[in-house]
């Protein structure tokens, strides 16, 4: 799954954790490399929630390949607006070897060829 959502407040909601990060959507890989740049937190089937400052996640997203994609915020009580970011990362897909969509091109040729010119012959091979 490429796209990440990460939700968060840039100002802090209370003085033990001040700040609370939720992350959804990570792959297993991703989880491992992020625990290197986050501290404390928890998590559910989906969602891993980083005590410390989105700008921490989002950078460390960042070197992990992932990009902002979209953003928005709500207003969830006077003077605390929630944050949401969509976050993209990018899969390189294998390219088709050239070697092998030439052979097969070759291949499908040479039967057209052979069966429009009539020299087609069935070769029986030896038991």
């Amino acid at each position: 799954m490429p796209y990440v959502i990460v939700r968060g407040s840039l100002a802090s909601y209370c003085h033990k954790y001040p700040w609370r990060v939720l992350v959804s959507g990570l792959q297993g890989s991703d989880i491992k490399q992020l625990d290197k740049f986050s501290c404390g937190g928890y998590s559910d089937e989906t969602t891993i929630v980083y005590l410390v400052h989105p700008c921490h996640i989002l950078s460390a997203l960042e070197i992990l390949g992932y990009r902002v994609v979209a953003s928005s915020s709500t207003a969830v009580k006077q003077d605390y607006n929630e944050y949401m970011w969509t976050m993209r990362k990018e899969f390189s897909e294998p390219e088709p070897l050239e070697t092998e969509s030439v052979v097969r091109e070759n291949l499908s040729n040479i039967g057209r060829e052979a069966a429009s010119s009539g020299i087609y012959q069935k070769v029986h091979s030896p038991e």
